[in-house]
């Protein structure tokens, strides 16, 4: 790729999941072992190559400087950033892509649509999924279905989730143990039986109302 009068590449602008990526697309073919072109302005500060930017003299003194000082003070021992959090691209509820509103629990990667949490404007503050409550009274769930966020309490675990055939993953009674990815045509919506339970904290860190 290159800045002359005839360049051998275009930006083209795409939308991703939602989010704006730059891509570099070819205008014609370029021969393999391609390499940038040689400069031969003859200015003092030339970089050598077509679109480098040149570093003036004035740059370069402050990078010695800078460098100076760093070896003349005490080295800090750097801390291990934590990982990144990272969420699915399609919704927990309905599989679908497009605008999702991610769940904040640690190591929660799901995502959702608003539509599938009958929600009319994303959540204020920090937020967790309904995987994370019993679908039928809105406990602290601790059993989960892989495959939906339908969950259970201790209350209601018994017999409402089964092994399946896919590596004995827990499912519940929307999916047929032995394809729990197929598609269920009388599957009702999880929603449908209580409204969702949102739960927020506002700026403060105090609890918001439900």
């Amino acid at each position: 790729m290159n800045h002359s009068c005839s360049p051998n590449c275009e930006t083209q602008k795409w939308t991703v999941n939602g989010d704006v990526r730059i891509g570099l697309f070819a205008l014609c073919d370029i021969e393999a072992g391609n390499r940038r072109k040689t400069c031969h302005c003859g200015s003092d500060n030339c970089s050598g190559f077509l679109g480098v930017q040149p570093t003036s003299t004035r740059v370069v003194m402050e990078k010695e400087e800078r460098s100076k000082n760093a070896k003349l003070k005490p080295k800090k021992r750097k801390l291990r950033p934590e990982g990144k959090h990272t969420h699915e691209y399609f919704c927990f509820h309905c599989g679908e892509g497009g605008e999702l509103v991610m769940c904040d629990r640690k190591d929660c990667p799901k995502a959702y649509h608003l539509l599938c949490l009958n929600l009319t404007k994303p959540p204020h503050g920090r937020w967790e999924c309904p995987w994370h409550d019993c679908s039928i009274c809105g406990a602290s769930a601790s059993s989960l279905c892989d495959f939906c966020p339908r969950s259970f309490c201790r209350d209601h675990e018994a017999g409402a989730l089964t092994a399946s055939s896919l590596d004995y993953r827990l499912c519940c009674s929307n999916h047929n143990p032995l394809s729990p990815l197929g598609s269920v045509s009388t599957q009702p919506r999880l929603f449908d039986r209580s409204p969702v339970r949102v739960k927020e904290e506002s700026e403060a860190g105090r609890p918001a109302k439900e």
